[in-house]
């Protein structure tokens, strides 16, 4: 549900906010006021296309803010799929346009580019009266219109032939990878065995590559590691020099300390660190010894290492970025490998299995289309009862439900809206209906029958009452107060009947701030309701009698509404 709106520089507009609530939301206001520009700031903030002009004179930039509620968790789905998080259950849809033609698009403060923002927004709102936004008009959305009908067995037929068709299409890519000349087909055999075969030959281990490289490290710096060895051995045991060395001079601390370690604790600690001290370096000088006597430098052994970690290195940047990559890597060449070679096999196999999923594709597809058929007359009647109430007399309306090359997720069906609003007229897509006020009429009687099943919160009707009056305003004023039962509705009028159906009624005003044209919006109470139906009925003068006639067309249409 659109519940703010905020205009900044368009055209008349100064500045406007716009509070907006559930049901029938009216609009009305004298000609040349600016009821349409918020209705074309609405379509500015969805991304429609519009010259720089619309920017009002002597400003730098354009800028329309559209907040909704949602509680729809398909949108919000969408919305983390296109990267964006919805907090509070709100979203905030923005457009700003400068002089110089830059526009930016923005969702819950996050830039997005315009595809973006139309995908989420026809998912919010519908505008009528203009060919843009109306997603009736989408042929593509047809079928999923007409599938809310058909209630739990139909959504579970198309469920189960959902699956089977995931299925399907999984096989059939398969068996495409398996199809080609048999040319083609015996060189990926002797690509691939060779590639299998260089791995294999290679022998590789899980972290043998780390391991060679530790290993390559101690051998190339082998005489280094071992003259230190003997170094510390030396400095340790003094065993090839003249002084005392570390053992020795340890012994001889420990007997020093001996005489007085139990005059005082702190003493004591001391003595007993330098008797651990002398443990462990007493331990530790064999094994410099063994490893100074066990390290030599080798360069046959450090060349057969780099050799290892050469074939390592090639392999790896051939087939993946670790030992382990490269192992995966080459159980799906064994994969491919295999299928090649036993192709025909293979082929036969998932040809077998196509053919039995196509079966059962072909027998729920069949159920699926029977309960169309059938939704689809019905839908139609309905939909053809409320254009003739709507004074569209000659109206003929179609379902249009045929049968397409081949089967997809949705079945074998092709399902378009299609229309003919004069006698004699052939039936034809619902799109290709131009005249303005003719088109809103369809969609209200769309909308109308479709009103139970259509997700889409938020509906604007522009231009609803263009050539009609009297009954005809009347049944339209019913229809808009049908809808709005279900969905929140905006509708800009002329017509008191169509005024008196709302729930919230909002005056368009022009002045003059500062020389210059500016646009207005007030929330009329109950008794500014009755005097602009008044001035819709009578014009500038308004007289007892046109009061009084107001009252009576909103007391009526209040009944309408309570009797729904």
């Amino acid at each position: 549900m659109l519940i703010h709106i905020n205009v900044n520089n368009i055209a008349l507009i100064d500045e406007a906010s716009l509070e907006l609530h559930e049901n029938l939301n009216i609009l009305t206001g004298e000609t040349g006021a600016g009821k349409s520009m918020i209705i074309d700031s609405i379509n500015f903030a969805l991304g429609g296309r519009v010259p720089r002009s619309i920017i009002r004179r002597g400003e730098d930039y354009a800028l329309v803010e559209l907040l909704f509620e949602n509680k729809n968790k398909e949108i919000e789905d969408k919305l983390k799929e296109l990267g964006i998080d919805q907090e509070d259950e709100h979203i905030l849809i923005s457009r700003r346009l400068s002089q110089k033609g830059r526009t930016i698009y923005k969702i819950n403060g996050q830039t997005v580019t315009r595809k973006m923002l139309q995908e989420i927004s026809s998912m919010l709102l519908d505008v009528h009266g203009q060919h843009e936004h109306q997603s009736l008009l989408d042929s593509s959305k047809h079928i999923e219109l007409l599938d809310k009908f058909g209630g739990k067995e139909l959504e579970g037929y198309l469920l189960e032939l959902e699956t089977i068709y995931d299925d399907y299409s999984k096989l059939e890519k398969e068996l495409e990878g398996l199809m080609g000349d048999d040319k083609s087909r015996i060189q990926m055999i002797d690509i691939l065995q060779f590639q299998t075969k260089e791995i294999e030959d290679a022998a590789l281990e899980i972290n043998e590559d780390k391991e060679l490289s530790e290993e390559m490290k101690v051998l190339g710096s082998a005489e280094k590691i071992k003259h230190s060895l003997q170094e510390a051995y030396d400095y340790l045991s003094a065993e090839n020099t003249n002084s005392l060395g570390v053992i020795g001079g340890l012994g001889e601390a420990i007997d020093a300390m001996s005489n007085i370690s139990d005059i005082s604790d702190e003493i004591n600690q001391i003595y007993k660190t330098l008797q651990d001290i002398e443990v462990q370096v007493v331990e530790l000088v064999p094994d410099i010894r063994g490893l100074s006597e066990d390290t030599e430098y080798d360069p046959e052994a450090l060349f057969e290492i780099q050799q290892r970690l050469d074939l390592i290195y090639n392999l790896k940047r051939k087939y993946g970025d670790s030992i382990e990559e490269i192992l995966e890597h080459h159980k799906k060449l064994e994969q491919e490998l295999d299928n090649l070679q036993n192709s025909d096999k293979k082929r036969e196999e998932l040809s077998g299995k196509i053919k039995k999923l196509e079966g059962q594709m072909q027998g729920i597809s069949s159920k699926i289309s029977a309960i169309r058929h059938k939704q689809a007359k019905e839908v139609s009647q309905k939909i053809e009862k409320e254009l003739h109430e709507l004074q569209i007399e000659n109206a003929k309306f179609q379902i249009k439900v045929s049968e397409k090359d081949k089967i997809s997720r949705t079945g074998i069906d092709e399902v378009e809206f299609m229309i003919s609003t004069n006698i004699g007229e052939p039936m034809q897509p619902l799109g290709k209906i131009v005249s303005g006020g003719e088109m809103s009429r369809i969609m209200l009687a769309l909308k109308t029958v479709l009103a139970d099943v259509d997700d889409i919160g938020t509906v604007i009707f522009d231009e609803i009452d263009t050539g009609i009056s009297g009954r005809t305003a009347q049944k339209v004023a019913e229809k808009l107060a049908i809808i709005a039962k279900r969905h929140q509705v905006i509708c800009i009028t002329h017509l008191p009947q169509i005024a008196a159906m709302s729930d919230y009624h909002y005056l368009i005003e022009k002045s003059i701030d500062n020389k210059r044209p500016n646009t207005h919006v007030e929330l009329l109470d109950d008794q500014k309701i009755i005097e602009e139906i008044s001035r819709l009925m009578a014009g500038a003068l308004i007289t007892d009698t046109t009061l009084e006639n107001a009252k009576e067309i909103k007391k009526m249409a209040t009944q309408f509404k309570g009797n729904l």
